[in-house]
């Protein structure tokens, strides 16, 4: 199962783009396909959304205690 998948995300939506990283880049995102997305968060990490928390099944993305802990019970 893909990371995107697990938190019934698009690949895009991983993408920090308020991240200095991400602004650092100059880059459309618009213009990219989701495939272009993953190779630049590959390339690029820090401008992912943090923490990312999975049980395997799930994820949560970003910093949301409420979501964190429901995951973790």
């Amino acid at each position: 199962m893909k990371l995107a998948e697990m938190g019934n995300l698009e690949v895009p939506d991983l993408l920090n783009k308020g991240s200095r990283t991400f602004k650092g880049l100059k880059v459309d995102i618009g213009s990219l396909t989701p495939e272009q997305v993953a190779g630049l968060l590959h390339d690029n990490p820090k401008a992912m959304y943090r923490p990312l928390l999975t049980d395997g099944k799930k994820l949560v993305v970003g910093f949301k205690p409420d979501k964190m802990q429901e995951l973790l019970a």
